[in-house]
């Protein structure tokens, strides 16, 4: 063999070789590329969820401090009936703003979560109604229907807080958060 034919063998295989190695840098770069995407919607995946599990908690702590005002309120002797009036619509508000986040964190999942803000919901609901009952009781001089009417009222509360917890035991999961 003689130095030309070896020179062109030679500039073959280098040339060969550059171009496998540029490949393979080429496909490691884009399975890097798409593995740094994965992460980053992973990463904007639990943050959406983290703020929208948060709101949703939030917004159920504020429905329930408004309707426990109200309560206090209807169980004071010497409340007003502009009181009452206030803090009933001060809980009807809370229930607008408690709905819309628990739409935002079943939209955000996962499926565990959305089944336990659905209960938790429904729990918000009976509470509602039931604190609505009461504050009619109370509104139309009902006496006779206002102790009965406060431990429906009671008990949706204490349903709902159970359920409120059930709610944050899935979120801790959906986020990994158990410890």
């Amino acid at each position: 063999m003689d130095a030309g034919l070896a020179a062109v063998i030679g500039a073959a295989v280098g040339a060969l070789g550059g171009m496998g190695g540029g490949l393979l840098s080429t496909l490691g770069q884009g399975a890097q590329q798409r593995r740094q995407q994965l992460i980053d919607r992973e990463n904007r995946l639990e943050q959406t969820r983290r703020e929208a599990y948060l709101v949703c908690m939030d917004t159920s702590k504020q429905l329930t401090a408004a309707w426990w005002k109200l309560a206090n309120h209807l169980l004071a002797e010497d409340s007003t009936a502009e009181q009452r009036q206030q803090s009933a619509l001060e809980a009807q508000t809370g229930w607008a703003r408690f709905s819309l986040a628990a739409d935002a964190a079943s939209i955000a999942g996962p499926n565990k979560v959305a089944e336990a803000v659905a209960a938790l919901r429904e729990a918000m609901w009976r509470m509602d109604r039931a604190g609505t009952s009461w504050y009619e009781c109370a509104r139309r001089g009902e006496s006779t229907r206002l102790a009965a009417c406060e431990a429906e009222y009671r008990a949706a509360e204490a349903a709902r807080t159970q359920l409120g917890y059930a709610f944050q035991t899935a979120a801790r999961s959906a986020l990994h958060a158990e410890h």
